[in-house]
């Protein structure tokens, strides 16, 4: 009996003592939580890309409309249809060119200024320029010029204005098995008319 519990005893021994395979099995109890860290990290730096290039647009779309001396036309026919084109290609390599759901692009361009006898005030805004109806700003227009820094101060005629165009992009992550739905990105930029006072719009601007 001694020579048999000496035998099992040291096979137990040997068996605990035995390493070969330790790292394959912690590999298979890493790898999840390191291919979920990788996909992380590329999930936030696409983000992030994508949030940059839509500022980009944004800013791109404002200062085109603000050097139109002679104003601008309205529709997806018009200059800011074609200044929303100019936005959508900023997007690449991100796709822009949907007409709903991920990919969609859309913009609502607004001139706001402030007159001595009606104060702040919407001249226009187009929700139209793009094949993607954007929500509209509204009296939105004008919270965005005074809050946190106001840009309109002085009234007069015309007095101070400002071109405001907010984007708005759906965003849909290319890990669908790990974020399966778009979600909204929407950027808002600002620029003075540069060479006129105010910016006019011809229809379909309201």
């Amino acid at each position: 009996m001694q020579p048999v519990l000496r035998r099992v005893g040291a096979f137990v021994h040997g068996f605990l003592r035995n390493t070969r395979g330790v790292a394959a099995l912690e590999f298979v109890f890493i790898l999840p939580l390191m291919t979920g860290m990788l996909f992380g990290i590329y999930e936030v730096g696409q983000y992030a890309r994508v949030n940059m290039q839509l500022a980009n647009a944004a800013t791109s779309m404002a200062d085109l409309v603000s050097q139109q001396a002679a104003g601008v036309t309205g529709g997806t026919a018009g200059s800011l249809g074609n200044f929303c084109a100019a936005g959508r290609l900023m997007m690449n390599p991100f796709p822009a060119s949907a007409t709903s759901g991920a990919g969609s692009f859309s913009a609502a361009i607004a001139s706001v200024t402030n007159y001595s006898a009606t104060g702040v005030t919407v001249d226009w805004e187009s929700d139209h320029a793009c094949t993607v109806t954007a929500t509209a700003l509204g009296a939105t227009a004008k919270t965005l010029v005074a809050s946190p820094t106001n840009l309109v101060p002085n009234a007069g005629t015309p007095g101070d204005s400002v071109i405001v165009v907010q984007v708005t992009y759906q965003y849909s992550s290319p890990i669908q098995y790990l974020i399966p739905s778009a979600f909204t990105l929407t950027q808002t930029a600002f620029a003075r008319p540069r060479i006129t006072g105010t910016i006019a719009c011809a229809a379909p601007c309201s």
